[in-house]
């Protein structure tokens, strides 16, 4: 039984039609796949590597699906009337202008490859802990990025800035502040033992308490009472107050308006706030299921749920906050062409 292979990229094509929100989801989502992939690789472990190949090869097949050129052969190129030349976002005038300001690629590539060699430098002979942390893979997978951008602006040069600014954002927002305050003996600070406290902790076992599971809070521990009466406590870190989701969704926000559409100033603050409140929300969610899968099945089920239960809530309320945005968007440029056509 041989595959239509033709049959099965036009109904690919239908389900996702070129421009649509979901194809544009759908390209995120690739991305995010691709780059899980390469994270869970980086940080090998016989367990994660089924994960990690997965995560690879179903990342590379949507890119292939999505982009006709790695598919088939392109159509023939059709006649069109000439067009102004439509300028470029100022995501990519920015990454334009740094290119040029470093001079030449191969400079481009030698800084990529100074940035991993940076990491793997510092952690063994500086730091003494010679393991890839996940701050560590990150800044890994700028570099190579970087490394790489040269090569991908070529042909795919909205994606490769994209994943650029991305990644170069998640550094800034993510490891660099961790790195400074991990150099620090006073890394704490008031406002965020404020928030740890008073947004999280306290929320947490309020919520417990009021599903009735006995809890308690102080500063950044909370303290859970399992169905089987073993107390146990819990202390809140950076993962657990929300950086990370914090992080990859504002680094992923700005990516998006820079590179893809730009929003007007009060949209942009509207979506902006309904985001970071929302991915508060998710947070404090996955503490509450935490919470709940260690009361009743122990602490190994919480560790476990600890692990591996904030990607898949923060893909989830992400994947429907992308949709609904990328539906606006879209809607938006409908009226605005019919707007243009009209006048």
């Amino acid at each position: 039984m041989s595959l239509d292979w033709e049959g099965f990229v036009g109904k690919f094509d239908r389900v996702f039609p070129e421009g649509s929100p979901r194809r544009k989801l759908l390209q995120i989502v690739a991305i995010v796949l691709l780059f899980e992939g390469i994270s869970v690789l980086l940080l090998f472990s016989k367990a994660g590597l089924p994960a990690g190949l997965f995560s690879l090869a179903l990342g590379t097949f949507l890119i292939l699906m999505l982009y006709p050129g790695g598919r088939r052969a392109p159509a023939p190129p059709l006649e069109r009337v000439p067009k102004e030349p439509i300028e470029d976002p100022p995501g990519i005038k920015l990454i334009d202008m740094l290119v040029r300001w470093v001079g030449n690629d191969y400079i481009v590539m030698a800084l990529g490859a100074a940035t991993i060699a940076f990491v793997l430098i510092y952690n063994n002979f500086v730091s003494g802990r010679r393991e890839i942390g996940d701050l560590d893979t990150l800044t890994i997978m700028f570099g190579g990025l970087i490394m790489l951008y040269p090569f991908m602006a070529k042909k795919f040069k909205v994606e490769a800035s994209f994943s650029l600014l991305f990644l170069g954002l998640v550094v800034l927002l993510l490891v660099v502040p961790q790195a400074v305050a991990s150099a620090r003996a006073d890394a704490g600070s008031s406002i965020g033992n404020w928030y740890v406290h008073y947004m999280l902790a306290a929320p947490f076992a309020w919520i417990l308490d009021l599903i009735g599971i006995p809890a308690s809070s102080s500063g950044s521990v909370v303290m859970i009472q399992f169905q089987d009466g073993t107390r146990q406590a819990l202390g809140i870190s950076a993962y657990c107050a929300g950086l990370y989701s914090f992080s990859i969704f504002l680094a992923a926000f700005f990516s998006f308006v820079l590179v893809f559409e730009r929003l007007r100033t009060k949209v942009l603050i509207f979506v902006l706030a309904v985001g970071l409140f929302v991915a508060y929300l998710g947070n404090l969610f996955r503490m509450v299921i935490i919470g709940i899968v260690g009361y009743y099945n122990g602490l190994d089920a919480l560790l476990w749920a600890h692990e591996n239960a904030g990607w898949v809530i923060f893909l989830s309320w992400s994947a429907v906050f992308w949709y609904i945005l990328l539906r606006y968007t879209s809607k938006k440029a409908v009226r605005d062409s019919r707007t243009a056509e009209s006048n």
